[in-house]
């Protein structure tokens, strides 16, 4: 019967991953939620993780989590063109999470976040979607620490994440930046399935184009 529910949760991921890899672009863009949007300096942050959209001046909540990838490279969905297997997307900025040497980069997607008028008027920081899917051999609280240790020497902030949706373990982490558009945030969601012989780990949300 275990075995039986692991498959149920790994076939679940599995379309998960393809539908969020394919769909890496959707959202509202600038002034969305802690999924990575600009604010004007009158912002009030609101480090929750509803992921409600909000207006230009606000930013609140966190990304929807893209759950982890269920196997390697020949087991990947197929993937639209911001995506890439086994490296770096073309525009994802690779120094927000270097590979750990006991992890295997399985596939990455970037794509600009969608941006509201009022933002591009007001020029607002221009922000990338970002998906990053890997496996471990870790232990799934391992594999959460080390993704902790990476993203807070990047200056993030752990945060409370959305249900974990069958996921092993499920985090997120909020990064806040001041500029003179306003209030930059930028966040990220973990999220870890552990499959019996692996760790399977995804990364995702919005941060700010490299």
């Amino acid at each position: 019967m275990p075995r039986l529910a692991t498959t149920r949760r790994t076939a679940a991921l599995a379309a998960a991953v393809g539908l969020a890899l394919a769909t890496a672009g959707c959202g509202t863009g600038t002034g969305q939620t802690a999924s990575g949007s600009t604010t004007s300096d009158s912002a009030t942050p609101d480090s929750t993780t509803s992921g409600s959209t909000t207006s230009d001046s606000t930013a609140s909540g966190s990304p929807e989590p893209s759950a982890a990838v269920t196997g390697g490279p020949t087991e990947l969905p197929t993937f639209d063109p911001s995506s890439a297997v086994a490296t770096y997307a073309q525009g994802f900025p690779a120094d927000l999470f270097p590979m750990p040497e006991d992890a295997t980069l399985l596939a990455s997607s970037a794509q600009p976040a969608p941006t509201s008028e009022s933002a591009k008027k007001a020029k607002a920081v221009a922000m990338t979607q970002v998906t990053l899917n890997l496996s471990s051999s870790r232990k799934t609280d391992q594999v959460i620490k080390q993704a902790k240790q990476i993203l807070t020497a990047q200056g993030f902030k752990q945060i409370s994440a959305p249900d974990s949706s069958g996921l092993t373990a499920q985090t997120a982490f909020l990064r806040i930046t001041k500029g003179k558009s306003g209030e930059v945030q930028e966040s990220l969601v973990v999220g870890v399935l552990d499959d019996g012989d692996r760790r399977l780990c995804s990364i995702s949300g919005t941060v700010r184009t490299p």
